[in-house]
């Protein structure tokens, strides 16, 4: 098996060269499991925020504070105070499917610096839900705390407390598959703030697809997969992902289209569905027409378990991966040197079946598997340097 690190796949009767000689060729991440330690931690969770002694001296910073950088929710301006993925100008005109899951705030972040001992949130959680509703809090890189909003309604969450004074830079992931309005962020009354660091670059990860991309099968938000290659490189990235409804639409492309980004990740799945091959070619000729200089990486459907069981499911699975490739080996083979297909089994195999949440989406744990492999070749093509991650 060849390593996306070191190697591409050769198309047609080329020989196998190095990405290095070769742009444009079908990267393939690489293959091997990633080590122990880098399975997602066990993260501690809060029910309701702090003792009434602390809650004393912590300071409310509402969600429309400069201070809170809030990035993955392109149209906020527009949506606030509603933390939709699409905009509110566009409802009419999408696909319901995806509009109905557009309404969820997946991949949003709020990112702040500052020397706060504790960190609480102030959330609205609209109906009810029978799975976790996690929020996530990374410190420094490092998962620092994790709280469930198991109610609905208003809530108080404590994502850490009694940490030291140190300097911080905080991520907050929002949570995934789940409705939210944030109201406001809870710090140190005395704790001083300063700009977030910056990414490796200014521009995001733009992913649009279905449910795997989504992160149907992660329990929590910072443990999907373009969650975590954002996090290993230090990128933004926005998650357009739709649980079922990866079908290339025009006007969902449209929107995706709007979005400058620093490369255009496509994970459209098995919910592409039975469709020629002509949607996502003109969704590849979209993107590259008004994104010249981006990488575009076209991701083929990952194994499932079901592909195992079901004879016409595993046939369905097998074309839907042809015509992806195809699609990108055509532009590739036109001159497109920016143009990439990665092959979704070598991302997520049939040796990863232990990792899987159900039959079709990969756990947290698979999410992180995922990215370790994924993440070398976008590394490679976006920030032009080698890593050691999918080592």
């Amino acid at each position: 098996m060849i390593s996306g690190r070191r190697f591409v796949r050769a198309v047609s009767v080329l020989v196998v060269l190095s990405v290095a000689t070769q742009p444009g060729a079908t990267a393939r991440a690489a293959s091997q499991p990633a080590a122990a330690k880098a399975a997602p931690q066990s993260p501690t969770t809060g029910a309701a925020l702090l003792s009434p002694e602390r809650f004393a001296a912590i300071k409310w910073m509402a969600f429309s504070d400069p201070s809170l950088d809030v990035r993955g929710l392109p149209w906020l301006k527009g949506n606030a105070p509603d933390l939709w993925r699409l905009p509110k100008r566009a409802k009419e005109k999408m696909p319901k499917a995806v509009w109905n899951r557009a309404l969820v705030p997946d991949g949003g972040r709020i990112r702040l610096s500052c020397n706060t001992s504790q960190l609480g949130i102030r959330v609205q959680i609209p109906g009810e839900h029978k799975s976790p509703c996690f929020l996530d809090a990374y410190v420094n890189g490092q998962l620092a705390g994790s709280a469930d909003a198991t109610a609905t309604g208003t809530l108080e969450l404590a994502l850490f407390d009694r940490k030291d004074r140190s300097p911080k830079d905080i991520t907050i992931y929002l949570p995934c598959n789940h409705q939210a309005l944030v109201l406001a962020v809870g710090i140190d009354a005395d704790a001083e703030m300063k700009t977030p660091p910056p990414f490796a670059v200014d521009k995001p990860m733009v992913c649009y697809g279905s449910s795997v991309l989504q992160g149907s099968g992660a329990t929590h938000p910072a443990f999907t997969y373009p969650a975590v290659v954002a996090r290993l490189l230090n990128l933004d990235f926005v998650n357009l992902g739709f649980g079922g409804a990866g079908k290339a639409e025009p006007e969902v492309v449209s929107l995706v289209n709007e979005i400058d980004g620093c490369c255009y990740l496509f994970d459209l799945g098995k919910s592409y569905g039975l469709q020629p091959m002509e949607p996502y070619v003109k969704m590849l000729g979209a993107v590259r027409a008004s994104h010249p200089a981006a990488p575009i990486f076209c991701v083929t459907p990952i194994y499932s378990t079901k592909e195992a069981a079901e004879a016409e499911y595993h046939k369905k699975s097998v074309a839907l991966r042809d015509l992806m490739r195809q699609a990108a080996i055509d532009r590739i083979k036109a001159g497109d040197r920016l143009m990439f297909v990665i092959e979704g089994l070598e991302l997520f195999g049939e040796a990863d079946k232990d990792v899987l949440h159900d039959a079709l989406h990969p756990n947290d744990q698979g999410n992180e598997r995922m990215a370790k492999r994924l993440a070398p070749t976008v590394e490679r093509f976006v920030l032009g340097k080698e890593t050691a991650v999918g080592k």
